[in-house]
């Protein structure tokens, strides 16, 4: 049976950095990554649309989500500056884009996977995939892992096996039953960051459609907006703004409403005098082609059809009154939700194993000494926008730094 002094279960981007925080704190220790995949960072590749959201510049507590409300002291010890310097460290650069978002230089996410796995390999750091933990016990002498492959020992473990999210770039619920075992509790999961599932009556003949558009999410009483692209789907709603909104649902679609500014450069009294004007100066006097080079051909239409005209009426026989309802379809055009696309869809998981019993500084279990977890199998989730790998090298860092040093020898 193999010995290890830190074995980090799950070979993703909060295991990685785990794994090289350990090893540079304590060269003389044998570091072991275990990765059920048959390769490493497989969802670290997918990230960014394929150019790795590394961070974000605006790293606050406005940004995150978690049941524990003084979640924000476990990014304490590993800062956006931190995280700049170890990337530069590994020869990842950083491009800051719009809304403070951080990507490679490079804008590959490839290269940050690179350059992570070089780093482990420079470092001696094992690294077995293909290899699932199958059973996690406590031993004298710290902990024995039986695998489906083999068995280990470790004088401590990090769980950064990842949340239930993307299952097929390898989300799994594996890091939460370990955890639990130990006596840790798992807040209700549920679908973070994306798409939104809605009535069908009014975005079936949208289906394919992108626009540019001012998104409100409102749920009882609460309501978020996001600007941005969004596209209509067979289900409902897709896009970032879409996704960057789901998270206000946390899986439940109960009394929810999704509110579109199809333009929101215009307020209400200037979209009148436009559709004023319009009616004076077109010469086609039907309403489905009152918005010809105005709005999407198809968004015009079912602005007409929703605010209860005929595509057929005559434009020209408008007066203010009955322009108002048509301004409103395009000012607030609501549709109500009804759930969001399930974890094989999304990129995070919300919930998850409850912080308040793991220390802010090391990230080791309060339950069980030698223990560690960091990522997203932990009850911290963020916004779309890189706060979420910001989580994962923030704490992954942290984990790693805390369980080298624990060694004594």
């Amino acid at each position: 049976m193999t010995v290890y002094d830190v074995c980090i279960i799950g070979g993703g981007a909060s295991g990685l950095i785990a794994a090289i925080s350990a090893k540079r704190t304590r060269p003389d220790l044998n570091i072991l990554v275990i990765e059920k995949n048959d390769r490493v960072g497989k969802k670290l590749i997918n990230t960014g649309n394929g150019r790795c959201n590394i961070t974000n510049i605006d790293i606050s507590a406005d940004h995150y989500y978690s049941s524990n409300e003084a979640f924000f002291s476990f990014f304490e010890g590993f800062s956006l500056n931190d995280t700049r310097t170890f990337f530069k460290s590994i020869g990842v650069l950083f491009k800051e884009e719009e809304n403070g978002k951080v990507y490679p230089y490079s804008l590959q996410a490839s290269s940050v996977l690179d350059a992570l796995r070089y780093e482990c390999e420079r470092l001696s750091v094992e690294i077995h995939c293909s290899e699932r933990v199958e059973k996690l016990e406590k031993a004298d002498n710290g902990f024995k892992l039986l695998t489906n492959l083999s068995s280990y020992t470790s004088s401590t473990i990090i769980i950064a096996a990842g949340g239930a999210a993307s299952d097929k770039l390898g989300g799994c619920r594996d890091g939460y039953n370990l955890l639990k075992q130990y006596g840790h509790t798992c807040t209700a999961l549920y679908p973070c960051i994306t798409a939104i599932k809605t009535e069908l009556n009014l975005v079936k003949a949208l289906k394919g459609i992108k626009s540019d558009v001012n998104l409100t999410l409102k749920v009882g009483k609460n309501k978020k907006s996001d600007f941005g692209e969004i596209l209509f789907t067979e289900y409902g709603l897709s896009g970032p703004p879409v996704l960057q909104l789901s998270q206000m649902l946390k899986g439940n679609a109960n009394d929810a409403q999704l509110i579109i500014d199809f333009m929101p450069e215009y307020d209400f009294d200037d979209v009148i005098s436009l559709i004023k004007n319009r009616i004076k100066s077109v010469h086609e006097d039907k309403l489905e082609n009152l918005f010809i080079g105005m709005l999407n051909k198809r968004i015009g239409q079912a602005v007409i059809k929703s605010a209860g005209f005929l595509l057929s009426d005559s434009a020209s026989k408008l007066n203010e009154k009955e322009i108002r309802p048509i301004v409103s379809k395009i000012k607030k055009f609501q549709l109500e939700v009804t759930g969001v696309r399930g974890f094989e869809y999304a990129q995070v998981t919300g919930g998850g194993i409850d912080i308040s019993r793991f220390n802010s500084d090391t990230m080791q279990s309060e339950l069980c000494k030698g223990l560690y977890a960091c990522g997203e199998v932990l009850d911290i989730t963020g916004d779309c926008g890189g706060y979420n790998l910001q989580w994962a090298w923030t704490s992954g860092y942290k984990a790693g730094l805390s369980a080298a040093k624990s060694i004594k020898r």
